[in-house]
């Protein structure tokens, strides 16, 4: 599917990071966005910059404040994008959390409150917008989760699993509706210099296997976006960046016992 002027979208998560860097290069190519997160502040500030960057090719902002926990909210959001714009044909699942402890120490609360904002408000999000992306299609959706649903890691239990279920959801997806004009693709990326990093309990530089400090560089928010967009353009399945963890998680699908090893002998 081409992202072409005109394209309706609705981005969650897209108060900072990547999702605030995927609505403004969507409103950069012209496209109708409708951005989604908790804070109505960052939210039209995201807006006011993307009708400027924008405006020249028609791009239009659509504030949706909502939290991915909440269904009626999500519901409201959706239906008001779809009644702005005129349809929906590209959901960015973009919203999600961290929290990482050891696994005696991380308080049920934490557990909960990961898996239900990164998989099941995912979930949620894209089960309100499918009818409209396949009404409109061709039409995408696309699932920014984490390498840490393909390679698990210490102290990133609750996380690992929050995101590698939604990997496994959109993966079932893509089966589901392959045939019916809907693109579905998920987006992997190692650690990403965002405020991301400034929100979670834990330290990349510290608390990542040694193999993985030495060897995975940090990505910048950019590349991620460049490589979400090019997904959905090329209805792309699986894309883990940068590419050592590419191979990391080709290694631990092909040598499961030798990537645990590995793994653990560095620490």
């Amino acid at each position: 599917m081409r992202i072409e002027p005109g394209l309706p979208a609705l981005v969650t998560g897209a108060s900072s990071g990547i999702g605030r860097g995927i609505a403004l290069e969507l409103a950069r190519r012209g496209c109708k966005v409708a951005v989604l997160a908790r804070t109505r502040d960052a939210l039209e500030e995201l807006a006011d910059e993307m009708r400027e960057l924008g405006g020249e090719r028609g791009a239009e902002a659509l504030v949706a404040p909502a939290d991915v926990q909440e269904e009626e909210q999500v519901a409201a959001a959706v239906a008001r994008t779809v009644e702005t714009f005129g349809g929906l044909r590209l959901l960015v699942a973009n919203a999600g959390l961290g929290r990482y402890a050891k696994v005696e120490d991380q308080p049920a609360e934490h557990v909960e409150t990961t898996i239900h904002v990164n998989y099941v408000g995912m979930t949620r999000t894209v089960r309100h917008a499918l009818p409209h992306l396949l009404a409109a299609a061709p039409s995408h959706v696309v699932g920014v989760t984490s390498s840490a649903g393909l390679i698990p890691h210490t102290l990133g239990s609750a996380y690992c699993a929050s995101k590698a279920a939604s990997n496994m959801y959109l993966a079932a997806l893509r089966l589901e509706v392959f045939d019916r004009g809907v693109g579905v693709s998920w987006v992997c990326p190692g650690v990403v210099k965002t405020p991301f990093l400034d929100k979670v309990d834990m330290d990349p530089d510290k608390d990542l296997p040694r193999l993985a400090r030495m060897t995975v560089r940090h990505l910048s928010a950019d590349e991620v976006v460049r490589a979400t967009l090019r997904a959905v353009e090329g209805n792309k399945r699986e894309v883990a960046l940068p590419l050592m963890m590419r191979f990391f998680a080709w290694s631990r699908r092909a040598t499961p016992r030798i990537a645990e090893w590995l793994v653990r002998v560095t620490g």
